[in-house]
C-alpha cells in the first residue's frame, strides 16, 4: 500500500503502469480527487477513451451487473475505464468475491499487454478490519492500493508552503502556519485559499502574515466558521444569510459540507456520551475547546441523538449530490441542513 502523494508522483513522472484495479481510499478528499483526475488523464493518454461510473454497495445485483458489463467488454476488445464508488466502504460478500476474482478474469490486450478494462474503486476511510479483508489484500498483492491520509500539524504548514510554491509564490513560515491554523486541516479550503492568493500577487511574491490577514481574513472561508457558530447557536436566519453569501462568493459546496458534517459528527458523539458521563467530561473527551462549548451546549439542547444521526445521513446524501450521483441541488440540501441544525425538532 502506498500514500496518495506517492501515487501522484508516479503519475507526474510517467512511471505508472496500468493495472486491472486501482483502489483509492481515505479521509482527505482533495487527494482522492487529485488521484482520480491524474489516473483519468494518464489512462486517456494510453488510449482508454471510454469511461463509465457506477455507485456500488453490498447488494449482489450491483456486482452481478458489473460482471456482465466486464464480460461483454472483452468481446469487443475495448480499452475502457470503469469507476466504482463505494460510499459505505464494504463491497459485501458478492462484491468481495468479484474483486478477488477480477485479477484472474480481467481481459488483456494482446498487443499492449495492458488490461482491456481498468477499474478504479474509490471509498472513504477503511478501518483495520476492512484492510485485513481478503478482497483488500488481493488488491494490494495484484493491483494498487493508495491511502489518502489527513495532513496535520507541522506537515500541514509545510504543505501550505509547498502549495504556494506550486502557484508561483513563496510563503514565510509564520504565514504558512497561520493559514494552516485557519483551515483546521481542510486541504480543500487551503487549496482554494492559495489559488485566491495567486490571483492577488505577482509570481515570486513572498507572502507574509500581513498578506494572509489582509487578503484572506475577509474571504469566504472565514465566514464559513461564522456559519457554523450561527447554526449551532440556533440563529437560523443569520446562518442562512451567511450560507447564501458563501455561495455568491464562490466557496465550493464540498468545503461547506465538510465543516457541517464535522460538527454533526461531534454533536452525535457528544449526545451519545452524555448517557454515560457529564457534558463537561464529554467535551473533554471530544476535545471541544472551552470557547466553543456554549454553542455546542445550545445545539445539544435542541435535538435528540436520533436527530443528529439523521442529519449525518442527510449530509451523506448531499455528498452524493455534489459528486453528481443524484439529481438533487447540493446547495438546496445545504440550506435545508443548516435550517434543521439551527432549528428545533
Amino acid at each position: 500500500m502506498m500514500t496518495a502523494p506517492a501515487l501522484l508522483k508516479q503519475f507526474s513522472q510517467g512511471t505508472f503502469q496500468p493495472v486491472p484495479l486501482l483502489l483509492i481510499f481515505g479521509e482527505e478528499p482533495l487527494y482522492l480527487r487529485r488521484v482520480q483526475d491524474a489516473w483519468r488523464a494518464t489512462m486517456r493518454s494510453l488510449g482508454y477513451l471510454q469511461r463509465e461510473r457506477y455507485e456500488m454497495d453490498a447488494n449482489a445485483a450491483c456486482w452481478q451487473d458489473l460482471q456482465m458489463e466486464t464480460q461483454a467488454g472483452s468481446l469487443f476488445s475495448e480499452q475502457r475505464l470503469i469507476e466504482l464508488d463505494l460510499p459505505k466502504g464494504s463491497p459485501g460478500k458478492d462484491g468481495g468475491a468479484f474483486l478477488q476474482k477480477w485479477f484472474e478474469q480481467a481481459p488483456v490486450d494482446p498487443q499492449t499487454g495492458h488490461p482491456e478494462i481498468c477499474l478504479l474503486l474509490r471509498c472513504e476511510k477503511l478501518d483495520w478490519r476492512q484492510q485485513k479483508a481478503k478482497w483488500f489484500q488481493t488488491i494490494e498483492r495484484h493491483g494498487v492500493a493508495a491511502q489518502s491520509k489527513p495532513i496535520e500539524g507541522q506537515a500541514l504548514t509545510r504543505w501550505c508552503a509547498d502549495r504556494a510554491r506550486e502557484s508561483g509564490l513563496e510563503m514565510e513560515p509564520e504565514a504558512a502556519a497561520m493559514l494552516a491554523e485557519r483551515v483546521e486541516g481542510n486541504l480543500l479550503a487551503a487549496d482554494q485559499e492559495v489559488e485566491k492568493l495567486a490571483l492577488f500577487f505577482e509570481p515570486g511574491h513572498r507572502l507574509s502574515v500581513a498578506d494572509i490577514e489582509t487578503k484572506v481574513a475577509d474571504q469566504a472561508h472565514y465566514q464559513l466558521f461564522a456559519l457554523s457558530t450561527a447554526a449551532l447557536k440556533g440563529q437560523s436566519d443569520y446562518a442562512l444569510q451567511i450560507l447564501h453569501r458563501l455561495r455568491q462568493e464562490g466557496l465550493e459546496a464540498p468545503i461547506v459540507l465538510w465543516l457541517l458534517a464535522k460538527e454533526l459528527r461531534s454533536l452525535a458523539a457528544l449526545s451519545q456520551l452524555q448517557a454515560s458521563m457529564s457534558l463537561g467530561q464529554a467535551f473533554k473527551q471530544m476535545k471541544i475547546w472551552s470557547s466553543r462549548q456554549a454553542e455546542f451546549k445550545a445545539a445539544l439542547s435542541r435535538h435528540s441523538h436520533q436527530a443528529w444521526s439523521a442529519m449525518t445521513q442527510q449530509a451523506l446524501a448531499i455528498d452524493l449530490s455534489i459528486k453528481g450521483q443524484t439529481s438533487k441541488d447540493p446547495w438546496l440540501g445545504l440550506s435545508q441542513l443548516v435550517a434543521q441544525l439551527a432549528g428545533r425538532e
